[in-house]
């Protein structure tokens, strides 16, 4: 008796033991699985916040450039003002200013220019200049102050159609 006692002891510790075993490696698994899914995100995660600091980085340097060029233009604004007529101010101003850190004129009044932000992309201002004060006691306005792009997008313009005759041919089978 004490044989068949034995050996039913032996057996049913060798299956307590292969149980807790495989129970033991598969917590195991998840736990590498959730660690190496954990790390994947981090990385993204790291990734993600790098390139949005990258870009906000850029655009407040865009951003300084923009405005050191504006305090440019109210300078050559306030040079110009003791001029005698309205022609004599925009021309005075177009000679000092046009050209220069991008300065474009559209017209007399209006004056445009860009400063790179990152690649395809920039910061566009514009400017209104008058010879008499705007209401806010300046004699510039601020017209634009954004980011734009030159990047020509191809969008896909085909769609698979059925044809007018193919459609017939599909509704006469039925």
């Amino acid at each position: 008796m004490k044989d068949s006692s034995s050996k039913r002891s032996s057996s049913q510790s060798a299956i307590s033991i292969g149980t807790t075993t495989i129970v033991l490696i598969f917590v195991l698994l998840c736990l590498l699985t959730f660690s190496v899914l954990s790390l994947v995100s981090a990385r993204a995660n790291m990734r993600l916040s790098q390139k949005s600091a990258d870009r906000t980085t850029a655009y407040y340097e865009a951003e300084n450039a923009s405005s050191d060029i504006l305090i440019q233009v109210t300078e050559s604004v306030q040079k110009c003002l003791n001029t005698s007529d309205e022609n004599t101010f925009f021309k005075k101003i177009r000679t000092e200013l046009e050209e220069k850190n991008g300065i474009c004129f559209t017209d007399d009044e209006t004056l445009t220019w860009t400063v790179p932000l990152a690649q395809n992309q920039y910061l566009r201002a514009e400017v209104k200049l008058s010879y008499q004060p705007f209401s806010n006691g300046n004699h510039y306005r601020i017209i634009a102050w954004s980011t734009c792009t030159d990047y020509d997008w191809g969008a896909d313009q085909s769609l698979p159609l059925l044809e007018n005759d193919t459609m017939q041919n599909i509704l006469m089978e039925e």
